[in-house]
């Protein structure tokens, strides 16, 4: 059982999803506000 995994979390937000989607959730503010100024 030392050899698997712990398992994540079913109900955490962003669990579904692979590590750089996380991160471009994480930056999605930023990413909008970096539009608003160029628009």
């Amino acid at each position: 059982m030392a050899d698997q995994e712990p398992r994540k979390q079913a109900d955490a937000p962003g669990s579904e999803l692979g590590e750089t989607a996380r991160q471009m959730r994480a930056a999605e503010p930023y990413i909008s506000a970096v539009w608003k100024l160029v628009g």
